[in-house]
């Protein structure tokens, strides 16, 4: 099995698990972005932009994995 192949699979599990925790990563920006602000943790909620936002960028770098996996495989 070449690199290329151990590489495509990082970015394919990764890609897939940040498109399925986008709702997570996308509060967990916001919460800190909202360090040194009057606005609490709990009271801070993404927009549905930036969570669809991260759920493109999940599907776009598992999509780079699985084509790097499979050039990787043969």
């Amino acid at each position: 099995m070449d690199d290329r192949a151990f590489v495509g699979l990082a970015f394919l599990v990764g890609g897939v698990l940040g498109y399925r925790y986008a709702y997570e990563l996308a509060r967990l920006n916001e919460r800190l972005d909202a360090v040194g602000s009057t606005t609490s943790w709990d009271a801070v909620e993404p927009a549905t932009w930036k969570v669809i936002l991260y759920q493109f960028g999940g599907i776009v770098i598992a999509g780079v994995g699985g084509i790097t996996l499979l050039a990787g495989l043969f």
